[in-house]
């Protein structure tokens, strides 16, 4: 049996890790002892660790008891309380501050001893305390130490025997799910060994232990059964035999000629040298992986109360905390108007965040969609030239109903542009000179586009501020309370914006722009030049050296097709040329000023902008009232900023003795 110093220390550091309450964190290697009420489980552990319960009423165990055997010159016995995990300081001070030691075990002693722990602990221990509001059962840990030269180190773990009935005026039905929930809770610890001590005068067929011990742990790798009472003793004369008797009667009683063929498991002795053995290997397969554990959890606890900020019991600090979160939302949002997404893992795990990469796919897409389809009729085949290409599909999916404040504001109707008309718009026009009325141009505006565009940056905002304010209460004060309001006010000047570019459009027709003579004259020789084709006839022109084979048009043919175009026709071809000229110069204007105004400036540029609404301006001018309203403490944030400094100092202090 390997029993050197340095399985003595790593045994010795994983009780100090218990003691820190890291078990509650990380699973441990540990020894657990589980059993029925009267399975003979305190016999087990007395035989196990030489320490003898005390016997009374009322003093069955009432919580998980961890008996730790070490080797001291003096013998001596220590018994402590180790607080549960969600002890607030001052419990966690008064069960911290409950010790005793005795130099030799006395009954009657230890008996006192445990009343005052189950009193420390807050245990109900008789019918006369049941309307005093204590409980049955604690999760709260005793600590025994046995300290004695002939020990061997040894932490065996006692949990509360399983009872299918309650004992009036003692325990409740409640308190039966309670004791079977702590011991399933300590059994499916993957890092824990099972002793699962089972009773021969009872049917294993009627014992709860063993199916539990089956679902955790199916394979029964880490699971050791012992059978007590093999001998049907229980005269009242042998319960308080001592332990040196009971040693020697259990030997006299195993030497019997039907026990030789399995003496390597009977008895106390063998049963402590493999459990040892077990235990051993156990905690050194899983010694590492507990460091690690320790590590990961560590970081996540530290991360999580690094985003809860300072306390904030204070205006002062209720300003700072929001100040901070103000800030790096606003260099956040630098990085994610600029495109400079490296060096940024919030990017990387947020695709959302990338704005501008979504706005400029989203507005590549419109100029697709409105190219090919913002009007109405198809222009005249033969003068119509190749649209820009590009899909006509959304680049992402965008959820519209989202945000329920913006329903009022966007447009949220599925909309699908359709195809132009495939008739030619020069039949319209002559209709229209003919009726002397307006020609008519349908187009869908840049109100769709707008749309869309402010829910990628209400989406923006929203998860941004969710990922910098971890602290769902003050996220959604800050939300609801205070930005909402403002971002749909600037929403609807964005969108009014857009409503007022397309009316614009609407009205008179009116350019500067030189493409629009450019295109004109362009169309003009275009439509010549075809015509003219229509007309002309192969020729051979000698230049002296060969001949050259031409496409000529006569001069006589050059005048009659000149001469026979009527006033009507000329002037329909003259306004479909201005038309069209006109309608690529608009479009483009159109679809370049929907960006820069309704989009860049309204929504993302404007320092009055939705992008500027959270900065630390905004937060300089929040009234002490408006600061307690958003960011002050409640009782759930304090409770949990408690919990998790004290499970960042537990696991500290666990990391100091891994490394001791």
């Amino acid at each position: 049996m390997e029993r050197g110093s340095g399985y003595q220390a790593m045994l010795a550091k994983i009780d100090r890790l218990r003691e820190l309450n890291v078990g509650s964190m990380i699973p441990l290697p540990q020894l657990v002892v589980v059993g029925d009420q009267s399975s003979g489980k305190s016999s087990v552990l007395e035989s196990l660790t030489g320490f003898s319960f005390p016997r009374g009423t009322g003093l069955c165990t009432r919580y998980a008891t961890q008996i730790t055997c070490c080797r001291d010159a003096l013998s001596s016995v220590a018994v402590s309380i180790i607080p549960r995990p969600d002890a607030d300081d001052e419990l966690k001070a008064k069960l911290l501050a409950f010790r005793r030691e005795l130099t030799e075990i006395c009954n009657d002693e230890l008996t006192k001893i445990f009343q005052d722990a189950n009193a420390a602990m807050g245990i109900r221990m008789g019918s006369e305390d049941s309307t005093s509001g204590a409980g049955a059962f604690s999760e709260d840990i005793l600590k025994i130490e046995i300290y004695g030269p002939d020990q061997d180190h040894l932490t065996v773990i006692d949990v509360p025997g399983i009872f299918p009935v309650p004992t009036p005026g003692l325990t409740t039905e409640m308190d039966i799910k309670l004791v079977e929930n702590m011991v399933k809770r300590y059994m499916d610890n993957s890092r824990t060994i099972i002793l699962a001590v089972m009773p021969c005068n009872v049917d294993i067929a009627t014992q709860e232990i063993p199916k539990l011990a089956k679902a955790a742990d199916p394979e029964g790798i880490r699971t050791m059964g012992v059978l007590t009472k093999p001998d049907l003793a229980l005269e009242k004369a042998t319960r308080g035999a001592v332990l040196d008797l009971r040693t020697q009667a259990e030997k006299v009683f195993f030497s019997s000629p039907e026990w030789v063929g399995v003496i390597e498991r009977c008895g106390v002795y063998f049963l402590k040298e493999r459990l040892r053995h077990l235990l051993v290997r156990i905690s050194k397969e899983e010694f590492p992986n507990v460091k690690a554990d320790i590590d990961q959890r560590l970081r996540r606890a530290e991360t999580a109360l690094e985003g809860m900020g300072p306390a904030r019991a204070d205006h002062g600090a209720q300003r700072l905390y929001l100040g901070r979160i103000a800030t790096r939302f606003q260099a956040i949002t630098t990085s994610a108007l600029s495109g400079h997404y490296a060096g940024n893992d919030i990017f990387k795990d947020s695709p959302r965040l990338k704005l501008i990469t979504r706005i400029m796919r989203l507005h590549t897409t419109f100029s697709h969609v409105f190219a090919q389809s913002s009007h109405l009729q198809k222009f005249d085949a033969a003068l119509d030239e190749a649209e820009e290409l590009g899909t006509c599909a959304l680049p992402f999916e965008i959820d519209l109903e989202a945000y329920s404040e913006l329903q009022d504001i966007i447009v949220t109707e599925e909309y699908k542009c359709p195809d132009p008309v495939d008739k030619p718009i020069i039949d319209e026009i002559r209709e229209t000179y003919q009726a002397s009325r307006g020609p008519e141009l349908g187009t869908f505006g840049g109100t769709v586009l707008s749309s869309v565009a402010i829910v990628l940056v209400h989406d923006y905002i929203n998860v941004l501020l969710e990922t910098l304010c971890p602290e769902e209460e003050v996220c959604s004060q800050l939300w609801q309370g205070f930005l909402v309001e403002r971002l749909v006010q600037q929403y609807r000047q964005a969108m009014s914006h857009a409503r007022f570019l397309l009316s614009i459009e609407r009205k008179q027709p009116a350019t500067f722009n030189h493409y629009f003579n450019h295109i004109l004259q362009k169309k003009r020789s275009d439509r010549f030049t075809r015509a003219m084709e229509k007309l002309a006839i192969n020729c051979t022109n000698y230049n002296g050296t060969n001949d050259t084979s031409l496409e000529c048009v006569p001069l006589h043919q050059l005048r009659n097709g000149a001469e026979t175009k009527d006033n009507e026709e000329q002037v329909c071809e003259d306004v479909l040329d201005t038309f069209t000229s006109y309608y690529k110069v608009a479009r483009k204007r159109f679809v370049d000023v929907v960006y820069q105004q309704a989009i860049w400036h309204y929504l993302l540029a404007d320092p009055e902008g939705p992008l500027k609404v959270f900065d630390a301006d905004m937060v300089m001018r929040l009234t002490d009232e408006q600061l307690e309203e958003i960011a002050g403490e409640g009782e759930e944030s304090k409770q949990r900023r408690a919990s998790l400094s004290r499970e960042v100092e537990s696991l500290k202090a666990a990391l100091r003795v891994i490394r001791s």
